[in-house]
């Protein structure tokens, strides 16, 4: 977006110099000079380093955009930097100068944003300058603190970009230097931040194959590539990337518990091949297999067939993990204290958690005769 000066910003130099003469100002100009650097200072410095640019451009530009806050714009609409457009559906119309591309001066009316305070019109500016235009993002990259290492840099990076004007850089950074905006500049020592401890997380890995689907909540939450919150340096995807779509399955290798708020996350991947790209979510992304638990004090013999004895029921949102299989106990007499139903994809089958010795684990019930 480019952006031109409003007319009466054309006045600048009047109210800068005053009408007694030529090199004197007047005690009504210097007062009003006085007030708005007073005023401004603070707010305009505290919105500048949070957003990464020199206060001192930012006091420049809301000076001469708004002649030193006198402007009819910056009176009626707190707009101090004469930013074209609505604000929340917000604006004003004023007749505004602006130079073609051959550097000739005209007038036209425009609409320039309305805002409801002084510190919402230095947000907008901030943003403006850190966020671009939708064709590109970076266009205003030169006044970033990053990438100009002083102020005559990022004021000078303006012209041309923001204002047509083609002494834009010079006249802000003249501003600068006469009233000593640069020593807004100075950014005191950071304070300490307050060490943030990550979640404690309990991890559990289970058998390959398990899997679910993607809920009808899943776009309310992100994709990671660590439980967020966890002692991991975290990035999150986005569905548009990874695709996705409600019923979509997924294969499931983990789970991992965050301690204090008792949530679970999981790992998954989009194919059955274990070597795809994995990822973490939260369960509200995820829709699996019912499983119902019931009690059930039976006794039975293992058969002897090798049937896998899992930690959990296998499928279930637990996570399954194998620990030994059914040959290993033909033959055995266990007890049976519990009994899961699993309903997947229409098919029912039944679990029993078994005990024998020191070993507790969960096996179809066709592994075990009661």
């Amino acid at each position: 977006m480019r952006k031109q000066w409003i007319v009466g910003l054309l006045t600048v130099g009047l109210v800068v110099c005053g009408l007694t003469g030529a090199g004197h100002t007047s005690a009504g100009a210097s007062t009003t000079t006085d007030q708005f650097i007073s005023t401004m200072s603070s707010p305009v410095k505290k919105v500048a380093d949070q957003y990464k640019l020199y206060p001192s451009v930012m006091m420049a530009q809301a000076a001469l955009e708004s002649a030193w806050g006198t402007s009819q714009l910056s009176v009626d609409a707190n707009n101090y930097f004469g930013i074209k457009g609505a604000y929340n559906g917000a604006s004003v119309t004023m007749n505004t100068a602006e130079y073609d591309d051959k550097g000739q001066l005209y007038y036209t009316n425009a609409a320039f944003k309305k805002y409801p305070s002084v510190t919402a019109s230095m947000t907008d500016n901030a943003e403006l300058l850190r966020n671009g235009t939708a064709w590109d993002p970076n266009y205003y990259s030169g006044t970033w603190r990053e990438n100009a290492a002083t102020y005559e840099n990022a004021a000078n990076a303006l012209t041309g970009t923001y204002a047509t004007a083609p002494n834009y850089g010079s006249s802000l950074i003249n501003l600068i230097q006469t009233y000593k905006f640069y020593s807004l500049d100075s950014t005191p020592a950071p304070a300490k931040k307050p060490t943030v401890s990550a979640d404690e997380v309990k991890y559990y890995f289970g058998a390959d194959g398990q899997t679910a689907t993607l809920s009808s909540k899943y776009k309310s939450y992100a994709v990671y590539n660590h439980v967020k919150g966890s002692k991991y340096k975290t990035a999150s995807y986005s569905w548009s990337k990874i695709g996705g779509w409600q019923g979509r399955p997924v294969w499931i290798d983990g789970r991992g518990n965050k301690v204090k708020y008792k949530t679970n996350w999981y790992r998954i991947r989009f194919s059955k091949q274990t070597t795809a790209k994995k990822y973490w979510v939260y369960s509200g992304v995820l829709s699996f297999p019912k499983t119902t638990y019931a009690s059930y004090k039976k006794t039975g013999k293992v058969i002897s067939s090798n049937y896998p004895v899992y930690d959990h029921v296998f499928n279930s949102e637990y996570i399954a993990k194998q620990v030994t299989t059914t040959k290993a106990l033909a033959n055995h007499s266990v007890k049976v204290d519990s009994k899961a139903t699993h309903v997947q994809n229409g098919i029912t089958t039944t679990w029993y958690r078994i005990h024998s010795g020191s070993l507790t684990g969960w096996v179809a019930s066709k592994a075990v005769k009661i």
